[in-house]
């Protein structure tokens, strides 16, 4: 059954927890087999245009709302392990109830077991947390949806996307007005930093007029923008409880890397293309791809253009629009390549090019001449040939 695949994730997080669980080179293997597995199964499997309309709701939310205990669990397990007693009597709970045993995966551990831990981790949770938690976060009139989904946005300290994503990013993409729509020539590094101070401070801006609308202070305890953060100092709070200073440090690293992963992906889904403002979203403003894995894990995330062309549908109802701007590969292969801007920027111009001469209107051309001279693209965006149906 088509829905059973969706639980492709939530077995990808449990095993990855078992992984971590273990203690010493393990901790490196959930970030090394998750990202390869994607990637190779983007790079030479089919394409994913399932139609899942009909599906019953249920069957779909499932996957998704336990996507917040797995990950909970995992970071509770790690949290312990980087402290130095039995907090709350977990690991000997554990070990009484067949489970793993965390005491000695903590004494197998040392720095270079935990930087692989950091990464995977972080990984994870922005691949899993942050996808669904942006899932969540569209369903504005279902207030458990938008509540279980900001508590996993806040594992990565970015509760107020759920302001922020919902109401400027969705009105402003594409546009130069946009912190997390990125320009041509624009490189990731830059870009990841770019985006995270204009994304707070837009969501800041955004909260604090809502306020105003209503005639109260932004230091009110109604203020979304404060509660997000008092969620991310909660899962601190259990990460010290749990292990401690030494814990705390991990979560807010993890926390930041998978804040950092958020970002190469608003970076690759927008990247170089224009709207200008107060025109309609359409999706030829968004890179698509339909690439199995991706699609599959992150919950049609991947069908980015039609998620903008209507932000509020489910993600099961997105269409995977095979005319829409196609990305080169799915999002873990495009991730790896944003990583080495010169390369990114390479596989990128051409396409950006075929962007302009089959999707840009009249007065996006125009501006796109103007932004190929200000990166200085002006002799080297080469239209790739119509049949290309990937680009």
């Amino acid at each position: 059954m088509p829905k059973l695949r969706f639980s492709l994730m939530s077995l990808l997080l449990l095993v990855a927890t078992w992984r971590f669980t273990r203690g010493g080179a393990w901790m490196w293997a959930p970030l090394a087999v998750s990202s390869s597995l994607v990637a190779l199964v983007d790079a030479f499997g089919p394409d994913e245009t399932t139609d899942l309309s009909s599906t019953a709701p249920w069957a779909l939310n499932l996957w998704l709302f336990l996507t917040l205990p797995i990950l909970a669990a995992m970071h509770a397990a790690l949290w312990w392990m980087a402290g130095t007693g039995d907090a709350l009597g977990l690991g000997a709970a554990l070990l009484k109830l067949g489970g793993p045993d965390l005491t000695a995966a903590r004494l197998a551990s040392g720095p270079w077991s935990w930087l692989g831990a950091l990464l995977g981790v972080g990984f994870l949770t922005a691949a899993a947390g942050t996808t669904v938690g942006h899932e969540l976060v569209h369903r504005t009139r279902q207030s458990f949806h938008l509540i279980w989904g900001r508590w996993l946005l806040a594992l990565t300290f970015d509760a107020s996307f759920a302001i922020e994503h919902v109401y400027g990013h969705h009105a402003k993409v594409s546009t130069f007005e946009d912190p997390a729509s990125a320009r041509r020539g624009e490189r990731v590094y830059g870009f990841i930093l770019r985006s995270t101070l204009g994304q707070l401070r837009s969501a800041w801006r955004l909260e604090r007029e809502r306020l105003q609308r209503k005639g109260l202070s932004p230091w009110t305890p109604r203020n979304r923008f404060l509660r997000g953060w008092l969620f991310s100092a909660v899962w601190a709070g259990l990460a010290f409880l749990l292990g401690g200073w030494r814990a705390v440090g991990f979560f807010v690293a993890t926390g930041l890397w998978g804040k950092a992963i958020l970002e190469i992906i608003n970076f690759i889904e927008h990247y170089g293309l224009i709207r200008l403002p107060g025109t309609r979203v359409e999706p030829r403003h968004s890179w698509n791809s339909n690439a199995w894995m991706s699609s599959t894990i992150l919950y049609h995330l991947t069908r980015h253009s039609d998620h903008h062309a209507e932000g509020s549908k489910p993600f099961w109802r997105l269409r995977p629009l095979p005319d829409a701007p196609m990305l080169p590969a799915g999002y873990m292969g495009m991730l790896f390549v944003a990583l080495v801007p010169p390369w990114y920027e390479r596989l990128m111009r051409p396409r950006i090019a075929a962007w302009d001469a089959r999707h840009a209107d009249a007065a996006e051309r125009q501006l796109a001449v103007e932004e190929n001279h200000r990166a200085g693209w002006a002799a080297a965006c080469i239209p790739l040939p119509h049949a290309d149906a990937r680009q």
